[in-house]
């Protein structure tokens, strides 16, 4: 095989599977309960991993080519060799590329602001929180007054 493109359908397609789970986290990340998470992280990695092997064999051949081993080096074997039907391809995984990388920054955020709200309920759980705590764990008053006492002269 000395067609880097030869693989891009199956980038492609790997691509698609992930942007599908990335949507899928999201919407159980937009839920309260997220049921499910493990199965799909797991699901995510799988697929991780064999765009990783696609690609690192694209770039095996891109280099033993003369090209970069890069997306640049695909870019200019693109411009040089390929084909319509490559380019094609390479334009849509490029496209669903940043796809992903868009879903995956929502996620990110969607992620931390679970994060804060759990670390705000353990830390509330926890009793490590002042505000609105009256008594302390012994029982006696948690508000320091810096008035004056009533009844005493």
């Amino acid at each position: 095989m000395s067609n880097p493109a030869h693989s891009l359908t199956q980038e492609k397609t790997a691509l698609a599977r992930l942007v599908e789970k990335l949507r899928q986290e999201q919407a159980l990340l937009s839920e309260t309960a997220s049921e499910g998470m493990t199965d799909l992280i797991g699901e995510k990695a799988t697929i991780v991993a064999e765009m990783t092997t696609l690609a690192g064999q694209r770039h095996q051949l891109l280099a033993s080519l003369g090209y970069a081993d890069d997306e640049s080096g695909m870019q200019q074997w693109m411009n040089e060799q390929g084909s319509d039907d490559d380019k094609e391809i390479w334009a849509a995984l490029f496209d669903l590329a940043q796809d992903a990388k868009e879903l995956n920054r929502v996620n990110g955020l969607l992620i931390g602001k679970k994060l804060s709200i759990n670390q705000s309920a353990l830390t509330i759980l926890q009793g490590k929180s002042n505000a609105g705590n009256f008594y302390g764990p012994d029982g006696q008053s948690s508000i320091k007054s810096v008035g004056r006492r009533l009844g005493v002269v």
